[in-house]
């Protein structure tokens, strides 16, 4: 495999860890946990665009053919520094970067945010919905493509305790396994997050695909 899961899950980590951190010193009166999915996106992107070249919201690779806009795409895609991916929807030019990366050689990340609570600390009635359907759609997608050989599903997940985490991170895993879908060892990292609404933890949980088309 040619991309540490285990840093970049490192990284992912320390972007939340240093936002939260940055709240607290403002004395901030919402958290991270208000945040929607994708300014958690712009978060992630930034923090990861030191050690790697980032491309956000990119096409999968296996539907050149289709329109723009019914293609399917990914959240985050990571290539080598001062190797960024190539594009199947860009003309050559003679001032693209002289090192490209193809689509095979990058590690495509597809990012989803589940919350237990929502404002004013009231039970999010679609939290187990946001553990299920979706997500299990997002790791189908990326573990069939033929032109995909590095893939993760990250998952940001707010919630009250390491207790309820360790339970429903095991019934996902339940759930990917009944629907039959490949995933590897996840990688997990938790931080403790100021209470504002009833979350007193935020995790990044990423789960490797296991590609179905790669020999």
């Amino acid at each position: 495999m040619r991309y540490d899961l285990s840093s970049v899950a490192d990284h992912l980590a320390e972007a939340l860890r240093l936002a939260e951190e940055s709240l607290r010193l403002d004395q901030a009166v919402y958290g991270l946990d208000s945040r929607d999915e994708l300014s958690l996106h712009e978060l992630l992107a930034a923090d990861l665009s030191g050690p790697y070249e980032v491309a956000r919201e990119v096409h999968y690779p296996s539907s050149p053919r289709a329109s723009r806009s019914e293609r399917l795409r990914c959240d985050l895609v990571l290539t080598p520094r001062n190797s960024p991916l190539r594009r199947d929807t860009a003309t050559a030019t003679l001032f693209d970067p002289p090192r490209q990366c193809d689509p095979c050689d990058a590690l495509w990340l597809e990012v989803k945010v589940a919350y237990q609570f929502r404002e004013g600390g009231v039970r999010h009635s679609g939290y187990g919905d946001q553990w299920q359907s979706a997500v299990v759609e997002d790791l189908r997608k990326m573990e069939q493509d033929p032109l995909i050989h590095e893939a993760a599903l990250v998952l940001i997940v707010f919630n009250e305790s390491e207790a309820i985490l360790d339970k429903d991170l095991d019934l996902f895993e339940t759930v990917l396994t009944l629907q039959e879908v490949l995933a590897g060892f996840r990688q997990v990292r938790s931080i403790p997050i100021l209470d504002r609404i009833g979350h007193r933890l935020c995790t990044v949980a990423l789960w490797p695909t296991i590609q179905r088309q790669t020999e």
